[in-house]
Order: structure tokens, then C-alpha cells, then sequence
């Protein structure tokens, strides 16, 4: 088990560095942030000055190795438009991205577990019918239309009367910050994860020892909850992991279209400014957490099953 740890950790370093130096090529490399564009006139001393600010003016090798040795501090750099330390900036962004994330996540759990559920153990019954055509549906409908549509149709007044339709900025903070954003990102998921847990379960039914549960003379409900529910669930704990990764990363779309003040809102906006030091720092984020929960998951599974262990 030692050992394969050690491999995994040592694969996860490696992919990190990768995504770091080719992102960083790609924003530091093939482009210069302070040449003049457009409308926009940059004196050549003025250029030059901002590169020795900024640690510009150095051989691209040494900027990579004084980026990752900042980077494994905590120093993620200054940005260009504020001049604002650019991990301040995350600490303010990320714990919005991480509330965000967190009940999303839940309600995935909530909505796709059960309907997969239902549909599993109601099999070719209405239910069964009616879990299919909605989450097939819902699969195919694209997040940033389900986040327009929510925004511009449900107000504050359809939980609370009192509160007036007209300004979309006075609405209740949960309904507004969190929970529809949440909701627009949990759809789709909510819809795979009830197709997967679906699956899963009516392979889990077919089983020989659930044929040996009900034989015993155990009740239904236990056979499902106590049984069935514990083995089917496995895939979706990994599907849900690797979407925290990706949620936590930034959910640019969705933050976008609520403007919620996440990574994923910062994202966007550092990309319309060119802010690369924070294009940088997000996307360098949005890898490690990936990386470290995809890790995890490999973990979690060699500890659970020693065949893995060999491959």
C-alpha cells in the first residue's frame, strides 16, 4: 500500500508541474501583457518597466522556477490591474466558490440519489418512466440556459410576498447568492447522477446475495437501504468527487450569470482584463484541488480493493 501511494503522489506532482509549465507558456510565453493593442499605447520605457516590476524582464526557464517556488509559499503574485496581492483575492473568492460548491453537491445527493432510486426499484413503472424523459432532459439542456432562465423568471416573491419583483438585487441572499446558482449547476448533475445511480443499483438488485437477503426474510426496506443502496452508491461517490474538483475550480458560466462573487466570477473578469497573474493562480488552483481529490479517490479505492494496488 506504501508503495502505491508514493507512485500516485509522485504522478500527481508530475501532472501539476505539467499544467503549471504549459499554462504558464501559454500566458507568459506567447503573448506580452503590456504591449501596445489596439486603442491602447504602451511607451516602450513604460513596457519595460512594468516587466522588471512584475519579474517579466528574466529568461522564461527562471520565471517558471520562481513562479512554482512562490506558488508552494502561497505567493501567487501581484495582478495587474489593482496591484493587489492575488492570493488576498482568492481568499475572498474561494470560500464563496466553496459554499457555492457544497450545496450543489447536495443537492445532487438529494435529488439524484433518490430519483435513481425510485427509478431502480419501481423498474419500467411510471416513475421509472418519468425519471428517464426528466433527466434526459434535463442532460441536455445547457447550464448557462437554465441559469438566464432562472434568473429572469423566479423572485424573491414566489417564497416570500412581501419582498418586491422589481429589483433583482433585493431578493433574499440565499435565494440569490446561492441557491439558484446551486440549483443551475445541479441539474445537469443531478440528472447524471440519478441515470448512474439507477444503473448501478438495478446491477446491485440482480445479485446473488440480495436474492439471499430477501430469502432470509428481510424487509424491503432494509434489502434496499442496508444492502443494496451501500454498493450501488460507489460510482457516484466517484462521479461526485471528481465534480467537487471541478466545481471548486470555478464555475464560470453559472457565477457569471448570478454574478456571484466566486473564483469563477474572477475568472471571467481576469480574463476580459488580460490579468494573467490571476488567470494563472485560478487555473493553478482549479489542477492541484483536481489532482489532490483525484488522488484521494485512487487512494480510497486501492485501500478498498487490493486489486488496484497491483495495477
Amino acid at each position: 500500500m506504501g508503495k502505491f501511494v508514493i507512485r500516485r503522489v509522485a504522478q500527481a506532482i508530475l501532472v501539476i508541474i505539467t499544467a503549471m509549465l504549459l499554462i504558464f507558456l501559454a500566458l507568459f510565453a506567447l503573448g506580452d501583457p503590456f504591449a501596445s493593442s489596439g486603442d491602447k499605447t504602451v511607451p516602450p520605457d513604460t513596457q519595460a518597466a512594468l516587466r522588471a516590476k512584475f519579474g517579466l524582464d528574466k529568461p522564461l526557464p527562471v520565471q517558471f522556477l520562481v513562479y512554482l517556488k512562490n506558488m508552494f509559499t502561497g505567493d501567487f503574485g501581484i495582478d495587474f490591474d489593482q496591484r493587489r496581492q492575488v492570493s488576498d483575492m482568492l481568499s475572498q473568492a474561494i470560500p464563496a466558490t466553496v459554499r457555492l460548491t457544497v450545496v450543489a453537491i447536495l443537492l445532487d445527493i438529494l435529488i439524484g440519489v433518490l430519483a435513481g432510486i425510485i427509478a431502480a426499484v419501481w423498474r419500467y413503472s411510471f416513475w421509472d418512466v418519468l425519471v428517464t424523459l426528466l433527466t434526459t432532459f434535463a442532460i441536455g439542456i445547457p447550464v448557462f440556459v437554465i441559469g438566464l432562465s432562472l434568473r429572469a423568471n423566479v423572485s424573491g416573491e414566489l417564497f416570500f410576498p412581501t419582498v418586491p419583483r422589481s429589483a433583482f438585487g433585493d431578493q433574499p441572499f440565499w435565494l440569490i447568492e446561492v441557491l439558484l446558482p446551486a440549483f443551475t449547476l445541479a441539474v445537469a448533475d443531478a440528472a447524471f447522477v440519478a441515470r448512474l445511480m439507477r444503473g448501478s443499483m438495478l446491477e446491485v438488485l440482480r445479485a446473488d446475495y440480495i436474492r439471499t437477503a430477501r430469502a432470509k426474510g428481510l424487509s424491503e426496506r432494509t434489502v434496499i437501504g442496508k444492502h443494496a443502496l451501500r454498493n450501488s452508491i460507489i460510482p457516484v461517490v466517484t462521479y461526485l468527487g471528481i465534480g467537487i474538483g471541478a466545481l471548486l475550480g470555478g464555475a464560470i458560466i453559472t457565477e457569471t450569470i448570478f454574478q456571484y462573487p466566486g473564483v469563477g466570477l474572477l475568472l471571467y473578469k481576469s480574463i476580459l482584463n488580460n490579468n494573467n497573474p490571476v488567470i494563472m493562480a485560478i487555473t493553478a488552483f482549479g489542477v492541484i484541488v483536481f489532482v489532490a481529490i483525484s488522488l484521494m479517490i485512487d487512494i480510497l479505492y486501492a485501500y478498498l480493493d487490493p486489486r488496484i494496488r497491483l495495477s
